[in-house]
């Protein structure tokens, strides 16, 4: 009847997109042992992608002769647009590097294409790296890539690329995008946009002043460079299908999120998050016990659509 793959597989990514461009129907399973499991009821161009990836990638498939019961999420094709700077940005290429390899398919945007609108005629995802989006909570000053060169020096063929996102212009169409039923994917620094969109979340990384009011913790309290810290997952959260219950990540000074009491009633989860005062596995952390309790990971509904902070 068909054939079932692990989530718990990076590669079973490129398994499904390879799918999905066949043709072919692709689930992900909500219920039983590993949720997220992944169900590619047999038809004609399953079995050719299948034996192609078991041969080439060691990932395994397997067929049953009934289709599982429960509930399924259909998968489709998605339309993903990486936002990206004139000059060009090391962590959107190296997003864009990612994507590539798992075989997504997108197109490279900049900041005029975003600020003109309709992007729910473009793409069902937008996705912005570190650094790339310098706008809401903490934004300051502007990256290298982001300073303005005098457009009459570029290139005409390039002069498309110019600009930066911004508070007044690029933020508006992005709402209507994800209102309108379209998902924005905020990595590290670009997830300060989280207060523009009205998220109940807040710096998770603050102590009270003398005033009563937060104020981020200074440096000779809490610095951490580029170490690995231990996170929980909640892998029953479709963003978590297929990762453990707990798991290592890089954090180099990241944003960190505190969710106000409010969250679940206004739609908002959070998918990983620091349960320990000493997440620290490799590196050196100063004041890492400041991390425990805040939020790693979140997905919040916003209309129709979604954010994903990934801090």
């Amino acid at each position: 009847a068909g054939y079932l793959v692990s989530h718990r597989i990076n590669n079973s990514f490129l398994v499904v997109n390879r799918l999905l461009k066949a043709g072919a129907e692709v689930y992900w399973l909500k219920d039983g042992s590993e949720p997220g499991r992944i169900w590619a009821p047999a038809g004609a161009a399953v079995r050719p992608v299948l034996e192609r990836a078991a041969k080439e990638l060691g990932v395994g498939a397997e067929g049953r002769s009934g289709a599982p019961a429960g509930a399924a999420w259909r998968l489709k094709p998605v339309r993903i647009g990486l936002a990206d700077l004139y000059g060009g940005s090391a962590t959107s290429g190296w997003t864009r590097w990612l994507l590539e390899q798992y075989e997504f398919p997108f197109e490279v945007v900049y900041p005029q294409l975003v600020d003109a609108g309709g992007l729910n005629g473009m793409f069902d995802v937008l996705v912005f790296s570190d650094g790339v989006a310098r706008v809401g909570a903490g934004a300051s000053g502007e990256a290298p890539a982001q300073r303005r060169p005098d457009p009459a020096a570029i290139p005409e063929e390039y002069r498309a690329r110019l600009g930066r996102y911004s508070e007044d212009k690029t933020m508006p169409r992005l709402r209507e995008f994800v209102e309108g039923g379209g998902s924005v994917v905020a990595i590290g620094s670009s997830t300060g946009m989280a207060s523009l969109f009205g998220l109940p979340v807040r710096n998770h990384l603050v102590e009270k002043g003398a005033d009563g009011r937060d104020r981020p913790l200074p440096r000779e309290k809490y610095y951490i460079p580029a170490s690995l810290l231990r996170v929980q997952v909640d892998n029953s959260h479709p963003l978590a299908y297929g990762m453990p219950p707990a798991v290592e990540v890089v954090f180099n000074n990241s944003p960190v999120f505190r969710m106000e009491p409010d969250a679940a009633r206004r739609r908002t989860d959070t998918v990983a998050w620091f349960s320990s005062a000493e997440p620290l596995t490799s590196g050196w952390a100063w004041g890492q016990q400041y991390l425990d309790g805040g939020a790693a990971v979140v997905e919040a509904s916003v209309g129709r659509g979604k954010v994903v902070l990934l801090g």
